[in-house]
């Protein structure tokens, strides 16, 4: 098989990760939506009453989730270095394996957004976090033109 179309087979299992991503976080507007109608006023899960609790609570969670970015992009560019004796295909298997493992992280603030959201019904901090992840989804999303030049560049 020619490596052409071994790259495209493997972008395309990438790519299809990447959307099943989106999806969930489709899913999970869903749910919050779900929740705030059918429990409406939602106040939460747990029913936390100390403004300082809640607002540490929100503090907690955006720094977890602009940690998860900064580490994201830390990550791309340490598992991207070529070592000596890499084959094209070893490097089509790194750039695989970073690619989803961007694009999972692109989802972490999503979820935090979305504990948040359950723990104590803070859905504009939901909405926001879940704004945050697809703006880091469409970052990192694998694109077969710049996996094909970032190939070439390396071999």
């Amino acid at each position: 098989m020619e490596f052409r179309e071994i790259i495209k087979r493997t972008h395309r299992i990438a790519a299809l990760i990447g959307f099943s991503i989106f999806g969930a976080m489709v899913l999970y507007l869903v749910l919050a939506e779900l929740i705030r109608a059918r429990m409406a006023p939602f106040q939460g899960l747990y029913p936390i009453t100390d403004l300082q609790t809640i607002r540490n609570l929100r503090y907690l969670f955006y720094g977890l989730s602009a940690a998860s970015v900064l580490l994201a992009r830390i990550l791309q560019s340490l598992l991207l270095k070529k070592k000596p004796g890499d084959t094209p295909e070893d490097l089509l298997n790194k750039l695989h394996r970073t690619s989803l493992i961007m694009v999972i992280m692109s989802e972490l603030p999503a979820l935090f957004g979305l504990v948040l959201f359950l723990i104590r019904g803070l859905y504009r901090d939901f909405y926001i976090l879940l704004g945050i992840s697809v703006v880091v989804l469409f970052i990192f999303f694998p694109r077969r033109l710049a996996w094909e030049e970032w190939l070439a560049s390396q071999v």
